[in-house]
């Protein structure tokens, strides 16, 4: 009786085994290193997620041309210099602020010469001269597209998407469905397995503002001759999420900017994709370093303390955010001062999730740790000089002065009012007339009214245009 319990025994052990096998998932076998599986394939867990993903500006702003209604610019009406038709597109670069058209050459994409501005509904020249020195390969697909290989040229996936923030995500999704599967649960479903998988830390989850700054972010990758070829990428090669970027790209600089392109006389940027290296030089960026350095009449005797940290740390606020998302404060830890690693982020501010959602408003990322501000500058003046129901904090603080789609449209990450007097001597917007405000009024009534509002009769320029982090730029 033994034996035929034993025989029955050794049976099912056999079966499930060669169960296991026939069912395998051998679309995550491919050796040890993680390699890229697609959006779709983390949607099976993370459906909201990839909702708001699906309809961000991060998943439009590249992909394959297949239908009329995905072009925004008017072939109907072009000018002479615009020499190719719809026919001819075969990828579309871009999609709120502007659209660059590109088709295949010899096996490498290359744009057209010309774009279409969707603010101003206004076509412009693109590259005329220099187009065939343009493969997107090399110029453009680094950040327009997720899992780039250099050496073919072929992607994961079309746009910004799940691992280009995540980074591949094949022994994520292989350790999760482990845990998931029946067939696997016969023998792998115990506690020391659990937590033996969630220590293995099989994907990124950061809040680094670096992960954004790898696209965000103007400049060439730090090493020659990666590609079959020498030649130089206008992106971060080998750049794993999470990491410091300064290791693999070198960005631009006021100093290294000789026809004055891309930065404004006083060393804050002027032309996209150049967020990063405003805000790795703000306050925001310093926040928990300064917290802890700097000793601040707010903080009582001058002693911070981990009440600070919901206006001093990234991390600190993802947490809370979590625990009242999760309604559990016992899942989530939140960080103390002794603990805390992350400034204020670009997450704290921005869903990288739905990129581009215009429901949110500026103003509201800034109210809940400025409040002070708000109230007042000095004790006899109020904080702004125009009625809140009319400007944000951003229209000041934020102003439009960076240009893209025809217009001074995108806003700076600099964190700096931009006087009038800035405009007289750099030729930049400023503060008070950009976004639409005061735009009727003089640049001389401007700069009148700033200095009444703000500085004293005997202020020099020189000394409203001081900025302390123009001397960190200079050095």
């Amino acid at each position: 009786m033994k034996i035929i319990k034993y025989m029955i025994f050794i049976g099912l052990i056999v079966g499930m085994a060669i169960f296991a096998y026939q069912h395998q998932d051998t679309t995550m076998v491919r050796g040890d290193k993680p390699f890229y599986v697609g959006s779709e394939t983390c949607k099976e867990c993370h459906k909201k997620k990839h909702k708001t993903w699906h309809d961000s500006s991060h998943r439009k702003i590249f992909k394959e041309y297949t239908d009329e209604s995905q072009i925004l610019a008017d072939f109907e009406n072009k000018p002479d210099f615009v020499n190719f038709e719809k026919k001819d597109v075969e990828l579309i670069i871009g999609y709120q602020w502007e659209q660059v058209f590109a088709r295949k050459i010899d096996g490498e994409y290359y744009p057209f010469p010309a774009k279409w501005m969707n603010l101003t509904k206004k076509w412009i020249p693109y590259k005329v001269k220099k187009w065939h020195k343009t493969p997107l390969t090399q110029k453009c697909n680094g950040c327009h597209t997720t899992g780039l290989n250099v050496e073919t040229g072929e992607f994961s996936e079309y746009g910004v998407s799940c691992e280009s923030c995540h980074s591949a995500g094949s022994k994520h999704i292989q350790n999760k469905r482990m845990l998931k599967k029946t067939e696997c649960n016969l023998c792998h479903n115990s506690d020391s397995l659990r937590e033996e998988l969630e220590r293995e830390m099989d994907i990124v989850v950061s809040i680094k503002s670096a992960i954004c700054g790898q696209c965000h972010s103007r400049g060439v990758e730090n090493k020659v001759g990666t590609h079959q070829t020498e030649v130089q990428f206008n992106f971060p090669l080998e750049y794993f999420p999470g990491q410091k970027i300064s290791k693999y790209f070198e960005p631009t600089s006021p100093a290294t900017d000789k026809k004055g392109e891309n930065w404004w006389g006083n060393g804050i940027s002027k032309n996209r994709h150049q967020e990063y290296a405003d805000f790795a030089r703000s306050g925001h960026s310093k926040s928990l370093k300064n917290l802890r350095t700097k000793i601040r009449k707010e903080c009582g005797d001058g002693v911070p303390e981990d009440k600070c940290l919901k206006c001093h740390s990234g991390d600190y606020v993802v947490a809370k955010r979590n625990q009242v998302r999760w309604g559990d404060e016992k899942k989530v830890i939140l960080p103390t001062l002794a603990n805390a690693k992350e400034d204020i982020t670009c997450v704290v501010c921005h869903n990288p999730h739905n990129v581009g959602d215009k429901k949110v408003k500026a103003s509201d990322m800034c109210v809940g740790c400025h409040t002070k501000d708000t109230k007042t500058m000095k004790k006899t003046k109020k904080h702004f000089p125009c009625s809140s129901d009319k400007i944000t904090c951003a229209d000041c603080h934020m102003p439009k002065i960076v240009k893209t789609g025809g217009k001074f449209s995108l806003r700076s990450h600099a964190f700096r009012v931009i006087p009038p007097q800035a405009t007289e001597k750099y030729g930049m917007p400023n503060s008070c007339q950009n976004g639409g405000c005061h735009t009727d009024k003089s640049l001389e009534w401007a700069k009148r009214e700033y200095k009444k509002f703000y500085f004293d009769k005997n202020e020099t320029v020189e000394e409203i245009l001081k900025d302390e982090n123009q001397t960190i730029i200079a050095k």
